[in-house]
C-alpha cells in the first residue's frame, strides 16, 4: 500500500481540543512490567480491593486473601518473575498499580480433562492466573492490556499455547479471553480448594511458536516444493514449476525499485524508501491499488542474486531503508539476500512492508532479518475478508502475526528512530477505511491494540474506487466521507493509541500509486527490458 500526505498524532484529539470537547485528563498512559519486591505492598492492596469488589459483584470469582490468593502467593510469584503489574506511567501520575496478573507453567491436574489444541509438556505450555484490574481502574482496556502482556510474555519465553480457566459465570472475562484469540474448550468441573468444586471454562490460545531447535525450517528453500509459506497453505510444487494462490513460481519475480516518497514520515524521511515491488500476492483484493502486479502479476523474473544488488543500488541512491513490498510468497529468499547483502555493505534497516496475512511461524523465522514491521490489518469481519480479499480467515491469522510482531520489537527494546525521526526497528500498522465499514474500522482497532498494545498505527483514507467497484455500485463505488474518517480517529483517541498517522484531503484524487515499469529491476547494462503482463 503506498500513501501520501501524512500527519501525525491524532487528529481528532485535535479536532477535540479545538472544539473544546477534550480533556487532557482523558488521556493516560501505562506499561507492563515484571513486579519487583517494593511493589509487594502496593499489588497486595490490589487484589484486596478486587477481592471485596467481588463480594458484591456476580462475577465472584471466589477469592480469598486468606486462602487465595494470599500475600506469602503473590511475595512467591514476584521472587519467581512470575507476576505482572500495569502501571500508570502518565506524566502526572504517581506510578499506582492499575492491575497484575501471574504468568507460569503450573496447572491443575483437571486440565488433563481437556482435549487441548497444543499437547506439549508442562514446561512449554504457560498459564494465566489471577488476572485483575483495579476496581477504581476499569473501564479503560487495561483488561485486554493485560492479557495481551501475557502473550508477548508467553511468546518470548518460547511457550507453544496459553490456558486458562474462567468461573462459569463471569463472561465478560471469557469474552475479553475469546477477543484476544482464546479458544473456549467448555464448562469443566474444578477443584478451586477446601472442597470448593465449582464449574469454570477452560480456554486455549496455540502460539504456533517453533520447536526449540527448528532453524527456519519454513523459510529453507526446499519447502517449496509443497509450499506453505503464506496461510492459505496451497502446497503447490513451485520447484517443478507449479504456481501458488498467490502467482509465484519457482523464480523471483519483481516489478519495481526505486526510491518511494510517500510511506509514512518514520520511513520515508524525505530522502524516500528503497521500495522494491514483489510481483504477486497471497490475498484477491477486489479494490487493490496495486492490481497490476499483485493479481495481474506484472513482473519480471530475475535471478535470486539479484535481490542483494538491488538493495545495495537503493542504499546507494540515498535509501533511508530497504522496503520489501509484500514478499510474503517470497520470504525464503531474504535469508540468503540479506547475508549476501550485509557482507557487502550494506547497512540500513528493512523494512517488511505486508498484507499482515502472514503465517506466525514465518513472522518468527524472520526475526533478525526484519527491523521493521510494516504490516496492515484490513479487517476485524471475518466475512469482509471472503468478499473482498477472497480469503476465510484474515482477522485470525493477522491477529496471530500481528502479535508475534508486537513480541519481537518488544524483546529488541521497542520501537527506535535516529536523531532525524526516522524509524530505525519498530513497528508501525496500517489500517485503510474503507467506505460503509467504518465500524469494522473501529473494530480493526480493537483487534490492534488488544494483540499488540500502543503500538504506532496509521489510519489512511486514500481508497480510491477503480473501474469494477465504480460499475459494481454500492459503498464501494465511493470515497471515504469525511464522517467515516473522522468516527474511525476518535475510536483510536478513545482507545489510548499515542503515535497516530493520519492523511489529510486530497489523499483520494492525488495517486501516490508509483508507476509499475519495472524500474530498477535490472541493470541498465542488461539491455532493454521486456516485461512480460
Amino acid at each position: 500500500m503506498c500513501g501520501g500526505r501524512w500527519k501525525h498524532t491524532p487528529v481528532s484529539r485535535l479536532f477535540k481540543r479545538l472544539t473544546g470537547a477534550f480533556s487532557c485528563e482523558e488521556v493516560f498512559r501505562m506499561i507492563v512490567r515484571p513486579a519487583a519486591p517494593t511493589d509487594s505492598t502496593p499489588v497486595l492492596h490490589v487484589y484486596e480491593r478486587v477481592v471485596h469488589a467481588m463480594r458484591t459483584s456476580p462475577y465472584d470469582a471466589h477469592w480469598d486473601m486468606e486462602f487465595h490468593p494470599t500475600a506469602g502467593d503473590l511475595s512467591a510469584a514476584i521472587e519467581a518473575g512470575d507476576l505482572f503489574i500495569a502501571v500508570d506511567d502518565s506524566e502526572d501520575a504517581s506510578g499506582a498499580v492499575l492491575g497484575a496478573f501471574v504468568l507460569d507453567t503450573s496447572q491443575d491436574p483437571q486440565y488433563d480433562q481437556v482435549p487441548w489444541l497444543i499437547a506439549e509438556p508442562a514446561d512449554r505450555t504457560a498459564c494465566i492466573h489471577l488476572l485483575a484490574v483495579d476496581p477504581d481502574a476499569r473501564g479503560r482496556r487495561i483488561g485486554a492490556v493485560l492479557v495481551n502482556a501475557a502473550i508477548r510474555t508467553a511468546c518470548a519465553r518460547r511457550m507453544r499455547s496459553i490456558r486458562l480457566d474462567v468461573i462459569a459465570h463471569n463472561q465478560p472475562a471469557v469474552d475479553l479471553y475469546a477477543s484476544c484469540g482464546f479458544t473456549d474448550h467448555g464448562v469443566f468441573t474444578l477443584d478451586y480448594g477446601g472442597g470448593l468444586m465449582l464449574p469454570a471454562h477452560l480456554m486455549e490460545l496455540a502460539l504456533d511458536n517453533p520447536a526449540p531447535n527448528a532453524d527456519r525450517a519454513l523459510l529453507a528453500p526446499a519447502s517449496l516444493a509443497s509450499c506453505e509459506l503464506c496461510p492459505r497453505r496451497c502446497r503447490a510444487d513451485r520447484t517443478a514449476g507449479a504456481t501458488g494462490v498467490c502467482g509465484a513460481g519457482p523464480t523471483l519475480r519483481l516489478a519495481r525499485a526505486a526510491l518511494h516518497l510517500w510511506e509514512e514520515p518514520p520511513i520515508s524521511g524525505e530522502k524516500g524508501s528503497g521500495t522494491i515491488f514483489f510481483s504477486g500476492c497471497p490475498l484477491k483484493c477486489i479494490y487493490c491499488q496495486n492490481h497490476e502486479i499483485s493479481t495481474g502479476n506484472f513482473g519480471i523474473d530475475v535471478p535470486e542474486p539479484r535481490l542483494a544488488e538491488i538493495m545495495l543500488e537503493l542504499q546507494d541512491l540515498g535509501a533511508l531503508n530497504i522496503n520489501l513490498v509484500t514478499a510474503t510468497h517470497f520470504a525464503h529468499l531474504l535469508p540468503g539476500a540479506l547475508k549476501a547483502a550485509r557482507a557487502r555493505g550494506l547497512h540500513i534497516p528493512i523494512v517488511y512492508n505486508t498484507s499482515g496475512y502472514e503465517r506466525t511461524e514465518a513472522v518468527r523465522e524472520l526475526d533478525g532479518i526484519v527491523d521493521i514491521w510494516l504490516t496492515d490489518f484490513k479487517y476485524a469481519d471475518a466475512s469482509l475478508g471472503r468478499e473482498l480479499s477472497h480469503v476465510p480467515d484474515y482477522p485470525e491469522q493477522a491477529t496471530r502475526a500481528l502479535a508475534c510482531m508486537a513480541t519481537q520489537v518488544a524483546a529488541r527494546g521497542g520501537v527506535v528512530y535516529n536523531e532525524d525521526g526516522i524509524m530505525q526497528q519498530g513497528i508501525i500498522v496500517r489500517h485503510l477505511v474503507l467506505p460503509g465499514h467504518a465500524d469494522d474500522s473501529c473494530r480493526v482497532l480493537d483487534l490492534i491494540w488488544n494483540a499488540a498494545g500502543d503500538v504506532p498505527i496509521s489510519v489512511m483514507n486514500q481508497y480510491t474506487p477503480n473501474e469494477r467497484m465504480r460499475t459494481d455500485g454500492g459503498a464501494m463505488a465511493r470515497a471515504v466521507t469525511d464522517e467515516e474518517y473522522k468516527m474511525v480517529l476518535d475510536h483510536a483517541d478513545d482507545l489510548g493509541f499515542s503515535t497516530v498517522f493520519w492523511q489529510e484531503g486530497g489523499a483520494v484524487s492525488e495517486s501516490f500509486t508509483p508507476a509499475f515499469d519495472t524500474t530498477g529491476v535490472l541493470k541498465a547494462a542488461d539491455g532493454p527490458i521486456q516485461p512480460r503482463s
